[in-house]
């Protein structure tokens, strides 16, 4: 049984990882969008006239694809006061929680996505300057939530991380006034 979750893990990880590559080439789309805006700007004095709409459906896709795996690595912000000095149960409870919380929210969002996404391909939605359709971006934002909430489903049912396995913040820097040994 522990190999079969190891390869879910595994699974889960590698797929996460592959949207997250791709919130990343939206990110670097974005940004040689706006440098071609300002060229185009400021050299030709003939902006593009998309280029907001565009690089704001590119930011959301990049949100949407790189949640999945923020979540699958622990590379989210948390609060870990009473988590990190805790133990056996009560870590376990705090843990199963906060992941049905995390489920709840992704759910209903969830719902509330594939209600747009259902009305976006109805109404043949387009954005406004650009025309450019936005059926595959609200998808975009569907696939990201649904595995959100996968995500978050199985970690519920695996055992807690340690504190030593979650994203870690930078240690004090020593050698300030104040901190550490004196000189």
């Amino acid at each position: 049984m522990a190999r079969i979750a190891a390869l879910i893990d595994l699974g889960l990880f590698w797929l996460t990882r592959a949207l997250a590559a791709l919130g990343a080439a939206c990110v670097a789309g974005m940004a040689a969008l706006v440098f071609m805006a300002v060229v185009m700007r400021y050299a030709v004095g003939a902006p593009f006239a998309q280029t907001e709409e565009i690089a704001g459906l590119l930011m959301v896709s990049a949100v949407f694809l790189g949640i999945p795996h923020v979540l699958a690595t622990h590379g989210h912000i948390r609060v870990g006061l009473v988590y990190d000095h805790s133990g056996g149960w009560l870590r376990r409870l705090m843990w199963v929680l906060g992941q049905a919380v995390l489920l709840a929210f992704a759910l209903v969002f969830l719902r509330d996505a594939l209600a747009d996404l259902r009305l976006t391909r109805m109404l043949n939605l387009r954005s406004e300057v650009g025309r450019v359709q936005l059926a595959p971006f609200v998808a975009l934002m569907v696939a990201g939530v649904a595995l959100t909430a996968l995500v978050a489903a199985w970690q519920a049912l695996r055992p807690p991380p340690a504190p030593r396995d979650l994203a870690d913040t930078p240690e004090p820097i020593a050698d300030l006034p104040g901190q550490g040994a004196r000189r």
